[in-house]
C-alpha cells in the first residue's frame, strides 16, 4: 500500500509539472548517470561531464519552473470564468504549487548527483 503511494505521488508531480518535465527527466537522467560514473572512477573528464550535465539540468529546471509559472498566468483567467465557484487566489495557489514540481525533481536529482561526486572525489582522496 505504501509503494503504491509513493508511486501515485511521483506520477502526480510529474504531471503537475507538464511537457517541460519530459527534458528535466532527460537531463536529469543523463546527469545522474554522469555523477555515477564519477563514483565508480573518477577523473577529470567524467567531472567535467557530470558538471556539464548538472548545468543543463539546473538550467532546464528554471525554464521549466518558468515555463509553468508563465502557463498558469495565460490559463487562470480562463478557468476562472467557467468555474466562478474558485477563487483568484486559490487558483495561483494550486498553479504555482503545480509550478514548482519540476524545481522538486530537478533540485533532487542535482542534490544525488553532488553526492555521487562526493562520493568519487573521496574515492580519488583514499586511491592517491
Amino acid at each position: 500500500m505504501r509503494r503504491q503511494a509513493r508511486s501515485w505521488v511521483m506520477l502526480t508531480l510529474f504531471q503537475e509539472g507538464g511537457f517541460p518535465m519530459w527534458f528535466l527527466l532527460a537531463f536529469g537522467g543523463l546527469t545522474l548517470v554522469a555523477g555515477t560514473r564519477f563514483a565508480i572512477l573518477p577523473n577529470p573528464a567524467r567531472l567535467r561531464v557530470a558538471l556539464s550535465l548538472g548545468g543543463a539540468t539546473l538550467f532546464t529546471t528554471l525554464t521549466a519552473v518558468a515555463a509553468d509559472l508563465a502557463a498558469v498566468g495565460h490559463q487562470a483567467p480562463d478557468f476562472l470564468a467557467k468555474h466562478p465557484e474558485h477563487t483568484l487566489a486559490g487558483v495561483l495557489l494550486q498553479g504555482l504549487a503545480e509550478s514548482l514540481s519540476p524545481a522538486i525533481l530537478g533540485c533532487t536529482v542535482l542534490t544525488l548527483t553532488a553526492s555521487f561526486i562526493a562520493l568519487g572525489y573521496y574515492r580519488a582522496s583514499i586511491s592517491d
